[in-house]
């Protein structure tokens, strides 16, 4: 790298942030210019999954601003001045639109972006289309019409195997989420490729990209001398190495590696379907982890500033949460449509003790993309200051209802939202949050999905 293309201690200090996938996604010094050239864009982040946040007895946190979490809710203690909680959304929309068929939670996913009554409402939840477009597709095209040249929107889930859909282009026409993070890694960067050192077989050859740029880091690092510089060079340089072996590990598993790598058993193709790898339920954490680091990057590199992560389908009849315990025991024979007795579906059902184990870790999940967020430096703060982070539920508790629905933002998106709060509400339609994040991104929306249902709800602004 010659002098006149040597970053500035400050531009590098600001791009050691970006999160863990973007040094090896791009030539070095052009992730400089792209975290470093735009300053402070608004980005979107909605994280979603079903069966409820709350159940088992637990409860929700108290109300105000100082505001007491409940153990569940614990890891997001740290972030508590970047949330604004809430508590008592109504999904509206499933309730009094025409038509027949399912009303439940599980019949959610095509209005919780859209706020609109569905253009087919059916008895079979995979069969629902949504009747208007969603807010992520709404918010992304306005930024490409207004010139943006990054991806209207990033769209991922993990082992969502029904069709239902939470993103809409417009009605009936539902955008496919991406649930294979090496896609995900190709998708946003495969662009550039031409212009980096070949990698790795595994990701292109066998040989890091660390291990082409570890020289020119090492010198900026020699001249910029400072303890805390070094450490967080070298923390940066291991998460980046970390997110290559994990994307590495599930290609050895589906058979692309040498021989000499041992893959980890991860069950049958015949049991499993064509992709084996994702659809294991025992990588369901893993890929998780995995998902929420590229979105990370994908917002910190400019790449989208739209981005909505599917955790699960409307059902998780076999999503199974190893790190809690529980191991795959068979469908259940009580009912052969609910799956596998230690899945989440099964468990959100008996609405016992072990849902608010499953509640914690997909708070725990909230958390760690929080974290990631505001872990990015930007500008004289971080990017979660001008972000709009949105995690939220298709139903309350595992038992399907469609009222008092919680979620929870974070970041005040430029200072729009007012933060460090708790909300309890009444009868409130999710059509108003819509509304807030369209007029957060600096989309100025009177209603979004069902005029009927009102503007933006006032409270998310103090």
């Amino acid at each position: 790298m010659n002098r006149r293309h040597m970053p500035s201690r400050r531009s590098w200090l600001k791009a050691l942030g970006v999160g863990p996938a973007l040094l090896p996604l791009f030539q070095y010094e052009r992730a400089f210019g792209a975290c470093s050239g735009v300053s402070g864009p608004k980005r979107l982040f909605i994280l979603a999954w079903s069966k409820g946040m709350l159940g088992g007895g637990d409860s929700w946190a108290t109300t105000g601003a100082n505001f007491i979490l409940p153990a569940q809710m614990a890891s997001l203690e740290p972030y508590r001045q970047d949330l604004l909680l809430m508590d008592g959304l109504d999904y509206k929309f499933i309730k009094d639109m025409p038509g027949s068929g399912e009303r439940t939670g599980e019949a959610c996913f095509p209005g919780m972006l859209t706020g609109a009554f569905y253009a087919t409402l059916s008895s079979s939840t995979s069969a629902d289309l949504a009747g208007g477009i969603s807010i992520d597709q709404y918010v992304g095209a306005g930024l490409q019409a207004q010139g943006y040249p990054g991806l209207v929107s990033l769209n991922l889930a993990v082992q969502a195997s029904s069709t239902a859909r939470l993103s809409w282009k417009a009605p009936g026409v539902a955008v496919i989420p991406n649930q294979d993070p090496t896609s995900v890694y190709s998708t946003l960067f495969g662009s550039i490729q031409s212009s980096l050192p070949p990698l790795d077989k595994i990701l292109a050859m066998r040989k890091s990209v660390l291990d082409y740029v570890a020289a020119d880091l090492d010198r900026f690092t020699a001249k910029v001398g400072g303890t805390e510089d070094r450490r967080r060079v070298a923390l940066h340089q291991q998460n980046v190495r970390d997110l290559e072996q994990r994307l590495a590990q599930m290609q050895l598993s589906v058979g692309t590696a040498a021989p000499a790598c041992t893959p980890p058993v991860l069950g049958t193709p015949a049991a499993l379907g064509p992709l084996p790898v994702l659809r294991d339920y025992r990588n369901f954490e893993s890929i998780a982890k995995m998902q929420i680091d590229l979105a990370v990057a994908a917002l910190a590199a400019d790449a989208t500033r739209v981005v909505v992560l599917q955790l699960g389908d409307q059902n998780d009849f076999n999503v199974i949460l190893t790190s809690l315990g529980f191991v795959a025991g068979g469908p259940n024979p009580a009912d052969a449509n609910t799956g596998d007795v230690n899945g989440i579906h099964t468990i959100a059902h008996a609405n016992g003790p072990d849902k608010v184990k499953i509640d914690a870790w997909f708070m725990s999940q909230v958390a760690y993309a929080i974290g990631g967020v505001k872990g990015v430096l930007d500008g004289a703060g971080t990017m979660l200051d001008t972000t709009a982070f949105l995690a939220m539920n298709s139903m309350r508790t595992g038992l399907g209802e469609t009222v008092g629905v919680p979620a929870i933002l974070a970041g005040s998106c430029g200072g729009y939202f007012k933060t460090g709060r708790s909300l309890s509400l009444t009868s409130t339609p999710n059509n108003g949050v819509l509304v807030g994040l369209a007029n957060a991104m600096g989309f100025s929306t009177a209603t979004f999905g069902e005029p009927m249902y009102g503007g933006e709800l006032a409270a998310l602004r103090g």
